[in-house]
This record gives C-alpha cells, sequence and structure tokens, in this order.
C-alpha cells in the first residue's frame, strides 16, 4: 500500500469532534498534512509530520502527552489503543471514549516518565464521508483537560491507516 490521501473534504466529519472551534496539534501522516491543516473547525496544525506506517506519533501539550505506537497506525479492526502521559508534575486522573462516551480508565498515574496504555478506543465511521474513520479521546489531568482524536481512511485493502492523531492546544 502506498500512502492515504486524505481529501479536504473528508474533513467535514470532524464536525463531530467533542470541542468545536478548538485548535488541535497533530502529528499528520506527511500525504495527508496540506488538507488537515485547511479544516477551519476544529482547527488543525500538524506540529509534527511522519511518512508511512512503520513509526509511533506523539504530541504533547504542557500537561499531557499522546503517544500512539506503530501497531495501532494501520487498523484491521475498529479500536485503537493510545499511551497517555501527564507533563509538568500533573497527574493523569481519567480518560474516557469519545464516541463511546465511556470512560476507559480512572485512577491516578503521576509518573511523569511513564505512559498509561488505555486501549479499546471504537473508531467509527463518518456519516458525511465513506472511508473516514475517527477515535476521539478526553483525558483529564490534575491540571486541565484534553480532548483529541486519531483519523484514519479506509484504504484499498480495507484496512484503516491513521491520518493524523491530535490533542488540543490549550
Amino acid at each position: 500500500m502506498k500512502y492515504v490521501i486524505l481529501p479536504a473534504v473528508m474533513l467535514l466529519g470532524l464536525a463531530a469532534m467533542p470541542a468545536h472551534a478548538a485548535k488541535y496539534k497533530c502529528g499528520c501522516e506527511e500525504s495527508a498534512k496540506a488538507g488537515l491543516q485547511q479544516s477551519k473547525d476544529p482547527k488543525i496544525e500538524c506540529v509534527e509530520t511522519y511518512k508511512g506506517y512503520d513509526k509511533h506519533v506523539s504530541i504533547q501539550e504542557s500537561h499531557l502527552k499522546i503517544y500512539v505506537d506503530s501497531s495501532n497506525l494501520v487498523q484491521g479492526d475498529k479500536d485503537a489503543n493510545i499511551r497517555f502521559r501527564p507533563r509538568d508534575g500533573k497527574c493523569l486522573e481519567r480518560v474516557a471514549d469519545g464516541n463511546q462516551e465511556k470512560v476507559l480508565w480512572m485512577g491516578s498515574h503521576c509518573s511523569n516518565s511513564s505512559y498509561r496504555d488505555v486501549g479499546q478506543f471504537k473508531l467509527k465511521e463518518s456519516k458525511e464521508q465513506e472511508g473516514q474513520w475517527m477515535a476521539t479521546y478526553e483525558a483529564r489531568t490534575s491540571g486541565k483537560d484534553y480532548t483529541g482524536f486519531l483519523i484514519y481512511a479506509t484504504g484499498k485493502d480495507g484496512k484503516r491507516y491513521m491520518q493524523a492523531a491530535c490533542l488540543e492546544n490549550k
């Protein structure tokens, strides 16, 4: 499989995001970057770029860092794992799946050097654009609440290829 290009028209499905008009820092697949950054609601900025699907993607903000490992960049099923790490002396308190509106993990993870791996984020296909899939999340730290999402596009082989991993820019 070459690279899946996410057309700008696919961005219309982002309106289902938890925080409208928010700004997001994203790690974007190189071939999808231009189309993704055209989004106005939510506003997407590709602060990291990756090429291909054999690497990992991580994005950080003042109190939170997310990490998507290479085994989650291509999905044959309909769920994904995301690793969360608090930053700046804060604690991770809760992680929820936005598509399911369900808390997936709750506790107190205060290590600023190790990740909390949370699975079962359900991928949901866009009603507006066939072939576009999203996993949405909410993460609460002892300092700030964040929303974010992963965007996937269906390849010719039927698998879903991640186009971006995004974290709310606060």
